[in-house]
């Protein structure tokens, strides 16, 4: 049903504290297809019977309007850290094989607080990742711009929690689910020349089981317009980052998914405590027993290494 389906996207967002607009509900949609028109119809119905309230230009869940002030709030909070973000990402795409960085997290959707972190995503060529994760490690580390376990202060601190290449696009079923599918739709792109953004929803099909109502996209986007690898001794230097990092690591790492082509810094998704409040059953893809499976944990570091 859509008044269900509206009833559940506005949970997961009040979770976060995060009140939306009809557009904001129309594309994050949970787990059925609507038009407009028709959502524009249920809406109505649930506020007729008051099982969800608006205020302004924006809908929660009853008793919850504050949060249209706290969302105005933070969206003038977010704007310096998304400056930030932005300068420090024109920095970053001077490294050779970085493909793309991404904005991610409660900054991408500007509902960060004046004390927030920034989350990025970082693109890397194929067989360059691990390489290029030292790069910026050691670079970010000397000048004191990243988040470790150990920081005291992480206002504006850089988060460098997830890494990909164009072979890993297609993420694992372990990282298929309601989370992970927002945080697709919403990866702000701070540097995409080759448009790895339409590449990396096309490869996952699968978030349109959770979020239906999202744009399909122009299909599978090939590969060929990306800078190619590199040679031999470039491989055996890659090998050597993958390995030595690795291992440094290795004492760290609790649930962290650590692969030669993808880096995962998250032991426990954020925000999947949400999926608790929501009735699950019946949206394909979603299942209760994996919700619960996922519900165990909301922190996000990337280990000091």
């Amino acid at each position: 049903m859509i008044s269900r389906a509206i009833l559940q996207t506005l949970r997961y967002s009040d979770h976060f504290g995060f009140p939306l607009t009809v557009d904001e509900i129309y594309f994050r949609l949970v787990g059925e297809g609507s038009s407009r028109l028709l959502l524009i119809r249920n809406i109505n119905k649930l506020l007729e019977s008051s099982l969800i309230q608006k205020t302004d230009a924006y809908y929660h869940l009853p008793g919850r309007s504050s949060l249209v002030a706290r969302r105005l709030k933070r969206a003038k909070l977010s704007n310096p850290l998304i400056a930030r973000a932005q300068h420090l990402s024109s920095i970053f795409h001077s490294v050779p094989s970085i493909l793309a960085i991404y904005l991610t997290g409660s900054l991408a959707v500007c509902n960060s607080s004046a004390a927030s972190d920034i989350d990025l995503m970082i693109i890397t060529q194929n067989h360059r990742l691990w390489t290029t994760r030292l790069l910026l490690t050691l670079y970010t580390s000397l000048l004191g711009l990243r988040r470790t376990p150990n920081s005291t202060k992480n206002t504006g601190k850089l988060c460098l929690n997830l890494y990909l290449t164009p072979k890993t696009y297609h993420l694992p079923p372990s990282k298929q689910n309601l989370y992970t599918a927002y945080e697709l739709i919403q990866a702000t792109p701070l540097y995409d020349p080759h448009n790895t953004h339409a590449q990396l929803l096309a490869a996952n099909p699968w978030i349109h089981s959770y979020l239906p109502n999202v744009p399909a996209g122009p299909g599978p986007v090939g590969h060929n317009n990306l800078p190619t690898g590199p040679g031999p001794i470039g491989h055996l230097i890659e090998s050597l980052s993958y390995h030595l990092q690795l291992l440094y690591m290795k004492s760290k790492l609790t649930r962290e998914l650590i692969t030669p082509d993808a880096a995962f810094f998250h032991p426990h998704d954020p925000g999947v405590k949400a999926l608790r409040g929501l009735s699950l059953k019946g949206i394909p893809g979603c299942k209760p027993s994996r919700a619960r499976r996922q519900a165990k944990g909301e922190s996000s570091m990337e280990p000091d290494v």
